[in-house]
């Protein structure tokens, strides 16, 4: 308990009012054990909290880089407005990406254990997405193939009367928005990479 008396005899400290009975403190000393403890540690404490979240996110962002800067992609289309736009938009979200409007060309260019996704039309003069599937399953089996489409009914039953061993590859339904193309590679990417 503070001494009354030497409050009142030491007034440069500090102002009591006797008959209020309150003490208002001028020297900083006084509040170090109510105001200044505390709120270091809770400084320190959201401190080391902020900087955890910051690792955290750092760490995130670098192993998303590294995910799309080591993945490769292979878009074939053939419409080359299509392949340019794809192209762009994975180049630019940091995957390195190749478009082939020719689907003989891109099977006959296709290097096994290379692709991390492939993206494929199905409709397509000459070999269609399913015939070029087909192929490339047999070069690569560990490849990710992603149809693309739009006419998903249609080609569902197609696939499954003449390519009932195409089952397991989903679709994307054209049109799709870039950020929802970028969203299911990204998906893709990643879940790949915990199976690698």
């Amino acid at each position: 308990m503070v001494d009354m008396q030497e409050l009142c005899a030491n007034k440069s400290s500090g102002y009591y009012s006797e008959s209020a009975k309150i003490f208002v403190s001028h020297d900083s000393k006084y509040y170090d054990g109510f105001v200044t403890k505390p709120h270091i540690q809770t400084r320190e404490e959201y401190k080391h909290t902020s900087q955890y979240w910051l690792n955290q996110k750092i760490q995130q962002e670098e192993l998303h880089e590294q995910t799309r800067r080591k993945r490769r992609i292979l878009v074939v289309d053939d419409e080359p407005d299509v392949c340019m736009v794809y192209q762009i938009v994975l180049e630019d979200t940091g995957f390195e990406c190749i478009s082939y409007t020719d689907s003989v060309k891109a099977l006959q260019e296709f290097r096994p254990a290379y692709y991390d996704l492939i993206l494929l039309d199905i409709k397509m003069p000459v070999l269609s997405g399913f015939e070029l599937c087909k192929k490339i399953l047999e070069l690569d089996k560990t490849v990710h193939i992603i149809f693309i489409t739009a006419s998903e009914e249609y080609y569902e039953k197609f696939r499954s009367q003449h390519f009932p061993e195409l089952g397991k590859i989903n679709y994307i339904q054209k049109p799709i928005g870039n950020e929802e193309l970028v969203h299911i590679v990204d998906m893709i990417v990643a879940n790949s990479i915990t199976m690698d």
